[in-house]
């Protein structure tokens, strides 16, 4: 069972992964079209700054758990490289248990706030009107899929500390 969560933990990031880059792709787009409207036409958009910002969220949020599962975060790891592997792990298990209730209390808000815009019908406050789920949405979807990838960290240091003795994957 377990093996089946973290092959589709590690598919739903990886697509998400490729997705987040072609996000960043299409706002260099369209932030590069606002420009050239506006400068040499002298015709700005109405949409292009803020779907610009609503990608921006998504390819942020939503690519979040690749980079955690691929050990890409930003580490401080001036005193911990000192320690014993063994320590480390154990380090590691302990602050990915505040990370994963951390983004499990975030996912658990973003359904909450989703579920308010839906029932409300909000919308942007723009000329778009973007119902307001679809920007949240980075949310519930970035913020789980951290709380996931955080559960498979644990029981891979849980494991190599505990367990077998078999090699962690590294974070």
């Amino acid at each position: 069972m377990f093996k089946h969560l973290r092959k589709a933990v590690e598919k739903g990031n990886l697509i998400l992964g490729y997705v987040s880059g072609l996000g960043i792709l299409a706002m260099g787009l369209m932030l590069f079209y606002e420009v050239v409207c506006r400068y040499f036409f002298r015709s700005p958009t109405i949409w292009a700054q803020e779907m610009s910002v609503y990608v921006f969220m998504w390819t942020m949020l939503a690519g979040a758990a690749y980079t955690l599962e691929k050990g890409k975060h930003v580490r401080i790891d001036l005193i911990i490289e000192h320690l014993s592997v063994r320590t480390q792990q154990i380090l590691e298990m302990l602050t990915s248990v505040a990370g994963m209730v951390y983004c499990a209390v975030i996912t658990w808000q973003a359904y909450g706030m989703i579920a308010a815009s839906i029932s409300y019908g909000k919308v942007t406050a723009t000329l778009l009107r973007i119902p307001m789920w679809l920007p949240q949405m980075a949310l519930l979807l970035g913020f789980g899929l951290l709380t996931l990838q955080f559960a498979i960290i644990i029981a891979d240091r849980f494991n190599a500390v505990f367990g077998r003795g078999e090699e962690a994957r590294p974070c």
